[in-house]
């Protein structure tokens, strides 16, 4: 009657411990589902705002004309004169970036074919963002107006806390601990004066840096030309 008792109890705690486990290891399979969902739908936002990143900070910077031109602001010539002077400066240096990815910097989907180290890429992994927060500033100071600043920094900040760590992440499953060497030695929009000297060299193109980034001072000079008509006084 003992050793029924004890093999019953003994049965009874299997028992409990098999279901346990189980509800343990659903628990975990749950939380494990829930994480790969929210990295899917994580992923498929950053993937949307990559491919349609150059639309935020325009957006911003029309409906800060728009404020402007209903509220009868006015800037001067002055102020123009030195927003345009920054942008040209400033796309000459992106198109000297853009030489050091051959041109193929304006994609709608995250790829490399190379881990570029070179040139800035030595002293900054995101040279071509940098240039597009001072093209930002530069349009702000043309327009002259403290809610262009405003829209123009929530519109940035918004678009690259996303796409920055998305391309880092893809970065860095392609090019592993090499990446992450060039990601210790390098700043991510501030550059660092010591160039980081590992990795292959690239070889500049420089008419496909031009040719790559053609359509922006096109665009600059066509909002310019709008900032003169509509506001310069």
């Amino acid at each position: 009657m003992v050793i029924l008792c004890d093999l019953c109890s003994t049965l009874t705690q299997c028992a409990h411990s098999t279901i346990e486990a189980d509800s343990h290891t659903a628990y975990h399979g749950q939380n494990s589902l829930k994480r790969q969902v929210l990295k899917l739908v994580n992923n498929r936002f950053a993937e949307v705002v990559f491919r349609t990143r150059g639309l935020y900070m325009f957006i911003a910077l029309v409906v800060s004309m728009v404020i402007k031109l209903q509220l009868g602001g006015t800037t001067t010539l002055s102020f123009l004169i030195i927003g345009m002077a920054i942008m040209v400066t400033v796309q000459a240096f992106r198109m000297y970036v853009a030489s050091f990815l051959w041109g193929r910097q304006a994609v709608s989907k995250v790829e490399a074919d190379f881990l570029c180290t070179s040139g800035p890429y030595a002293h900054v992994r995101n040279p071509l963002y940098l240039g597009n927060y001072l093209i930002g500033l530069s349009l702000c100071i043309a327009i002259n107006e403290w809610y262009a600043y405003a829209l123009f920094l929530v519109s940035y900040v918004f678009v690259y806390s996303i796409v920055i760590p998305y391309e880092e992440r893809f970065l860095q499953e392609r090019f592993g601990n090499a990446y992450k060497e060039y990601k210790s030695h390098t700043g991510l929009l501030l550059p660092r004066l010591k160039g980081y000297d590992g990795g292959e060299k690239v070889i500049p193109n420089y008419k496909a840096g031009v040719l790559g980034e053609i359509h922006v001072p096109i665009f600059l000079a066509l909002i310019s030309l709008s900032i003169y008509l509509l506001f310069v006084r």
